[in-house]
């Protein structure tokens, strides 16, 4: 028993969680830092194998990856300090001031930022097996004159099955998914290509992650697009192309600001050419004196990027729609 804790058996875990952010709280405090994946917190660990991660509950489990093992913060506290699970709790409500019998006169004040809503899938974690694209894999990609190579050597994927925490996610016969793996994070992006707006992707990859960057050298032009399926229809032409997790403008904070201006002398920022893509790509380059990009507007609504005006191109004439867009970037002074 923690010395000086008198805990009623009654305060159960689930209150131990409703008082504690689900458990991040007591991960943050017993650790200092918690990610996705970090040194195991007992024992003797020399790689990251460790990490926490929300549950649909909201309740932010932990999982050690080279043992198959999880728990919840409870159970962590049991790990970390060597006590039983009435101990455990004890502890955790003495320090957090959740005892009702005796309670502690400086209790632990939670002060640090959990993660955002767009940050917190990164903390899943999501497992998938490939496979050979079949006829609707090709089907995706062909039509904007992509191989399966090629999406290969862009570490793009035919999904055969996927899983987030270890739940396994239902895909139609037929369905065409992808997905797009950053092998210097060891994380993946699942995109859904055949599902509506809001069902279209399942992730666990930071929220300022820049996809491809680790492969592009420095360069004098270089273009950020809005998506994996944009940048991989544009490198076709263009070598030094990378592209953002999302079409939003905060992604652009200070150190991934520098981490652009690093490789290139000129950012083209080529977002969507509708409305609220071209408000974007507009407030990031004016912030940042660099120059945007957005495909021909008269092609709106359905037609507002890359991969989409090169499918449209080549739906009218076939084996048009990359020449046609490498005439554009020229036009543009893109390509000289």
């Amino acid at each position: 028993m923690i010395k000086g804790n008198k805990v009623k058996e009654f305060i159960s875990v689930d209150e131990i969680m409703a008082r504690t952010g689900g458990g991040y709280d007591i991960y943050m405090f017993y650790l200092g830092k918690v990610q996705k994946q970090m040194k195991r917190p007992w024992g003797k660990d020399t790689k990251p194998s460790w990490g926490i991660f929300p549950s649909d509950s909201g309740i932010w489990a932990w999982k050690d990856h080279a043992t198959e093992e999880t728990g919840n913060a409870v159970t962590f506290v049991e790990r970390k300090f060597g006590l039983s699970t009435k101990d455990a709790k004890d502890k955790i409500c003495w320090d957090f001031g959740i005892s009702k019998e005796e309670p502690n006169p400086s209790p632990v004040k939670v002060n640090w930022e959990r993660p955002e809503a767009e940050d917190i899938e990164e903390y899943s974690h999501i497992s998938f097996s490939s496979q050979p694209f079949k006829k609707h894999h090709h089907d995706f990609w062909n039509c904007v004159e992509v191989s399966e190579d090629w999406c290969k050597q862009n570490e793009c994927y035919a999904v055969k099955s996927a899983a987030i925490n270890r739940q396994i996610i239902p895909i139609r016969r037929n369905e065409a998914v992808f997905a797009f793996y950053a092998p210097d994070i060891n994380s993946v992006k699942l995109y859904f290509a055949d599902r509506d707006k809001g069902n279209k992707f399942r992730n666990n990859v930071p929220y300022r992650y820049l996809w491809n960057f680790d492969n592009v050298k420095e360069c004098d032009d270089l273009i950020i697009q809005k998506s994996n399926k944009d940048r991989i229809v544009t490198s076709l032409i263009f070598p030094c192309v990378i592209n953002t997790q999302a079409e939003a403008v905060k992604i652009f904070n200070e150190e991934v600001v520098d981490k652009v201006n690093s490789i290139t002398k000129t950012p083209w920022v080529w977002y969507g050419s509708d409305w609220d893509g071209v408000k974007k790509c507009k407030e990031i380059t004016d912030t940042n004196k660099w120059k945007y990009i957005n495909t021909p507007k008269q092609y709106l609504p359905d037609v507002n990027d890359t991969y989409s005006i090169v499918k449209m191109w080549n739906l009218e004439n076939p084996g048009t729609g990359l020449k046609k867009l490498e005439e554009f970037m020229r036009l543009k002074k893109l390509l000289k």
